[in-house]
């Protein structure tokens, strides 16, 4: 449960200790303290991955540690950097700015005898969880250790439902602030097992839902067995995921083939792209590689986000058209162009979903095909440093079969971004499945005889404004709803004086009410649109705007007396 939250409270770090503390029933503290414990003593040389705000990495410190810290977040960074510098750590504690997915090339060579990860691996794609616990297996000194803490799924049925009701209020409140989530971890061992490590104990908190795994190289975890024996180590731990034989290699992967079939499910997925698709969990194909075709290792690496839709779309234009590896990229279920857009498909999780695949063992060649639209989020220069070349393929999948038979030489006509009416009408029926629940649903029980009235005016202004955007004045949302605004004003007039008996009142509530519904539907949904900028930056002017009308609405009636 704290780990989805902390999505928002990562954008405010002074407030992320506080909000921890209290998502986590004071149980971070006890954590913290049994890492300190575990590691935290005179002479030792401690990573910690992903560090917030420092609170670990000081208390380490204290301890007579050395700590290398980083994370992700400059913000958090920032605040770290204050906090040890007010404590007068910082010969001891070094905060340094790094993504998770950097790790292992960013302090190569480097051993530490503690790496401590608390509420990290739960935002790690888990495709990507084996590799990450391999990079940290090779920065551990002989006998060090890798202390994981994070949310889980418990065990028990009844506790397990009941983590999952409190939880789901909280990740949909995270995801309507910050659009992310996280997941509680799951198979973990399995993937401890596959990066040659060995569970020495586990600790729990929350009903189980908060574990510790305190975890070492295979052959130290056989040495602790042989010492501590296994009813020291679950006495400690208050259960253990087992001690298992020597590792064993994993095999080589065989892909999965991928084919375009229309079937009921396919249909009915589809409906619910058409109208639900910005609602979560996103549907997502499972990340990995797969073979379209009968690829050889000659054949081209074709690279997309594991969003369902995007996946199937992408099926459609080249299944029997084109002989290809697919490599699917974990971005949460979102779309190519979301994900490059919000840090969900970027170098590093390429470079991840490359590194999990083992694909250089199938194929001949280091070139990969990433969709044009991915550019603004994948650095291209970073996946070419690790060997692989990078070639931007055409906007369209229609347009991947002539592509490769052009050699992997694009047209003009294949870079040229096009949004057609057919795909704003697609787009606007996405973006009122969502916000047309959030309007429809209160008018429908707080203002019943208005509940027709609203849907047919934000209907029609969603449509109008997909149909008429190319010639609607304004390049952002907000500029567009001037105009939005007036047709609607004058499409109220209009019906007023066909009808003939609306009172100035009822006529003043509509006027004001279509003016809102104009204004939220040209600021929300110029999202849809590769054409204008992205629609997160208009909620101020919105809630500016739609707080102003509130207000003249209310004064109005109150000077006419209504």
């Amino acid at each position: 449960m704290a780990t989805v939250f902390m999505r928002w409270l990562e954008r405010t770090p002074n407030d992320y200790d506080r909000g921890i503390e209290l998502l986590t029933l004071g149980a971070i503290g006890a954590v913290r303290a049994a890492i300190v414990e575990a590691c935290g003593r005179p002479g030792a040389r401690i990573l910690d991955v992903g560090c917030g705000t420092g609170e670990l990495a000081v208390q380490l410190a204290l301890a007579g540690a050395t700590v290398l810290a980083f994370d992700a977040s400059p913000s958090m960074v920032a605040h770290a950097r204050g906090r040890v510098k007010e404590s007068g750590l910082a010969n001891r504690v070094s905060v340094e700015l790094l993504d998770v997915s950097d790790l292992a090339q960013s302090v190569a060579g480097q051993r530490f005898d503690a790496v401590v990860a608390v509420l990290v691996l739960s935002e790690i794609p888990p495709t990507h969880l084996a590799a990450f616990l391999e990079g940290c297996s090779a920065l551990l000194a002989p006998g060090g250790h890798l202390l994981i803490a994070d949310e889980v799924r418990p065990s028990g049925t009844f506790t397990a439902l009941a983590c999952r009701a409190v939880r789901w209020p909280i990740a949909l409140v995270t995801w309507l602030l910050t659009r992310t989530t996280t997941r509680p971890l799951e198979a973990l061992p399995r993937h401890i097992a596959q990066a040659g490590l060995r569970v020495v104990q586990v600790r729990h908190w929350l009903g189980g839902s908060l574990a510790l795994y305190d975890i070492v190289a295979a052959d130290a975890a056989a040495q602790a067995a042989s010492r501590l024996g296994t009813t020291a180590v679950e006495a400690a731990s208050g259960g253990i995921d087992g001690l298992a034989g020597p590792p064993q290699a994993a095999p080589l992967p065989l892909p999965a083939r991928l084919r375009h079939r229309t079937t009921a499910m396919t249909v009915l997925r589809d409906l619910w792209a058409l109208f639900f698709r910005i609602i979560p969990p996103y549907p997502g194909v499972q990340p990995g590689l797969y073979a379209v075709g009968d690829p050889q290792r000659s054949s081209p690496v074709l690279v997309t986000a594991n969003y369902d839709l995007t996946v199937r779309r992408l099926l459609k234009a080249i299944d029997g058209a084109v002989d290809a590896w697919l490599l699917v990229v974990d971005t949460g279920g979102v779309n190519v162009w979301c994900a490059s857009g919000s840090g969900r498909l970027t170098a590093a999780r390429v470079l991840d979903a490359l590194r999990s695949s083992r694909l250089e063992q199938l194929v001949d060649h280091h070139a990969l095909v990433l969709p044009q639209l991915a550019a603004p989020g994948v650095d291209a220069q970073q996946v070419r440093h690790s060997g692989w070349g990078v070639h931007w393929g055409p906007v369209r999948a229609g347009d991947i079969p002539r592509y490769i038979e052009r050699g992997l030489s694009k047209s003009d006509e294949m870079r040229l971004v096009r949004f057609p009416v057919r795909q704003r009408l697609e787009m606007a029926s996405a973006t009122l499945g969502f916000y047309g629940l959030v309007i429809l649903l209160p008018v429908l029980v707080l203002w019943r005889t208005h509940f027709w009235a609203v849907t047919i005016a934000l209907v029609g202004l969603s449509y109008l404004y997909a149909v008429a955007l190319p010639w609607i004045p304004g390049r952002d949302g907000m500029a567009k709803s001037v105009s939005l605004t007036a047709i609607g004003v004058a499409a109220v007039l209009a019906l007023a004086a066909l009808t003939g008996d609306v009172s100035p009142e009822a006529l003043f509530g509509h006027l004001i009410g279509v003016t809102a519904l104009a204004v939220f539907v040209g600021g929300e949904l110029q999202g849809m649109s590769p054409l204008m900028r992205g629609e997160q930056a208009n909620w101020i002017y919105e809630a500016i705007v739609l707080g102003g009308l509130l207000v003249l609405y209310l004064i109005v009636r109150w000077l006419m007396a209504w």
